[in-house]
């Protein structure tokens, strides 16, 4: 073939050293020059076979600590030479600089070294510069040079080698130059978004290894799920580990994040139960059920009970180890997916016999993560923080106080009504042992009159032996007119918690005072469209 060429010469210089072994001998078996720096021309030289030092080719040391080994017109001119240009062949036929066809380098570990929580001094000396040059030079002459930027493509140039007896054709090139500039432009955004921690116009998102999907929403919707760093924690429901069941789909990731989310907030916000475990039930991105109590056997009949109906075919998510005796519990009960920190043995095993059924383990969310949230519209992106404020202060605006002992309760009302879908209404209940659960939800809805009348109600009333009156009723936004407190007041409702901020707050109040209901604001909205 006319655009095959033959790799007479290669450069490697790398941080990761393992699997390039058998590259090295390969490259040496095809009597292929190699010129190599530092731990790297060490790691060739211990196997026994020829390598010329860098510094040989340039006549210069590596010098500020090893900042500067390959920037040189004698390495990037054996690299950007154009193989067919009379004048760059002149060029270095002049200043003697030797072709180079091969170059194999990878970058300093900078995701890794910010991760691991290192100084900023070590972060900064992560950054790669010669590397990253390397890359760029190699990727742009295509044409004529091989560039490997990855460990990961070790094993496609092992291949190669093989395949074509030290050959490449432009196709092949080109490809590695495309994945080099996917490696280059994904490390560069990892820089940028180290320094990039305050609210900006720019914004870097890169992405790598996606896995295409069954389909999106629909069949006829394609997907792929790509994990994205975008919060300040490794501890993220993308880096859950799969157990067992089919693979996830579009929409299973989706409820399986909400899942995760709600539980670990749900149980955050209890303070007062030593020994807390939260669960959450999702349907369709709303908890329809959510508890927190003094056992996981407890706190996962309060959750399925939230709406037994809606849980059908829900996933469910614990904050507590996963045990025999709970998944026996799920004998005769169909859930997509299981979320947990961990599965006991006898849990997998009993489990396991329900073979599309997925089991995800995952510690539970920190409090704060500093997680962006990333949507697109129609030709453009929305970039937002995750609703993470639960610092939450009361304000008594009516004649009859608030119940101080109603706080805590509230405070979990509000997280169960700030992970359901906008305009939400949340009814909460606390039983005689201090658990607390969601009795009644309504989401979804045009207006949160219908929220309130049409679905939170008609799903409190289907729970025997729970009092309305000792509940409390969490609205995600203010009441705009004083209709939501009349029904409230209809169905025997003594306790709201509102954010205030509607122009008619003031006759919301005198409603709730003309009742005999205890509001408080919070000062502090919950949407979530």
């Amino acid at each position: 073939m006319k655009d095959l060429k033959k790799i007479k010469s290669a450069l490697i210089s790398v941080y990761y050293k393992d699997k390039l072994d058998e590259i090295v001998k390969k490259l040496d078996a095809l009597n292929v020059t190699i010129y190599s720096t530092g731990g790297t021309k060490t790691f060739i030289e211990e196997l026994g076979i020829g390598v010329t030092a860098v510094e040989e080719l340039t006549s210069y040391p590596s010098i500020l600590g090893g900042r500067v080994k390959t920037l040189h017109p004698k390495v990037f001119g054996g690299i950007l030479n154009r193989r067919d240009n009379i004048g760059d062949q002149l060029q270095i036929a002049k200043y003697e600089i030797p072709e180079i066809d091969l170059v194999i380098v990878d970058l300093y570990p900078f995701e890794e070294t910010v991760a691991s929580g290192a100084s900023e001094e070590d972060i900064i000396e992560k950054i790669d510069i010669g590397g990253i040059s390397l890359i760029r030079a190699a990727a742009k002459n295509y044409n004529d040079v091989v560039i490997i930027s990855s460990r990961d493509q070790y094993q496609k140039l092992s291949d190669l080698l093989t395949e074509k007896n030290g050959e490449t054709s432009l196709a092949d090139r080109k490809e590695f130059a495309r994945m080099a500039f996917a490696t280059s432009s994904h490390y560069d955004s990892a820089i940028f978004n180290y320094f990039n921690q305050g609210p900006g116009s720019e914004a870097r998102i890169s992405v790598n290894d996606g896995q295409v999907l069954r389909y999106g929403e629909n069949p006829h919707q394609s997907a792929t799920f790509f994990k994205l760093n975008n919060t300040t924690t490794p501890i993220t429901l993308a880096n859950a580990q799969v157990l067992q069941g089919k693979a996830l789909s579009y929409n299973n990731l989706l409820d399986a994040d909400a899942a995760w989310k709600s539980a670990s907030d749900a149980y955050h916000s209890v303070k007062h139960l030593p020994d807390k475990v939260a669960v959450s039930v999702v349907k369709h991105l709303n908890p329809c059920g959510l508890a927190v109590a003094n056992s996981i056997l407890e706190s996962l009949e309060l959750a399925w009970a939230g709406d037994p109906v809606s849980a059908y075919g829900g996933i469910v998510c614990f904050t507590a180890p996963v045990t025999g005796d709970i998944a026996t519990w799920f004998d005769k009960k169909f859930v997509e997916i299981i979320i947990a920190p961990e599965f006991t043995p006898e849990a997998l095993e009993i489990l396991g016999r329900k073979k599309n059924l997925r089991l995800l383990v995952t510690p539970v969310k920190p409090e704060v993560t500093g997680e962006k949230l990333y949507r697109s519209i129609s030709g453009g992106l929305l970039i937002q923080d995750e609703d993470e404020g639960l610092e939450t202060e009361f304000k008594n605006v009516t004649k009859i106080q608030f119940d101080n002992n109603k706080m805590n309760l509230s405070k979990f009302g509000i997280v169960a009504c700030k992970h359901l879908k906008s305009n939400a209404i949340a009814l909460v209940t606390e039983n005689a042992d201090g658990s607390f659960w969601l009795t009644g939800a309504g989401m979804g809805q045009p207006n949160r009159l219908d929220s309130l009348r049409q679905l939170t109600i008609p799903r409190f009333n289907l729970k025997e032996g729970v009092s309305i009156a000792d509940s409390v009723l969490i609205s995600d936004a203010f009441f705009p007119f004083r209709d939501s407190v009349e029904a409230a007041n209809e169905f025997g409702i003594k306790y709201i918690v509102e954010p205030g901020g509607s122009i008619r707050d003031e006759e919301v109040i005198a409603a709730c005072d003309e009742f005999g209901i205890a509001m408080v604001f919070t000062g502090m909205r919950h949407f979530k469209h």
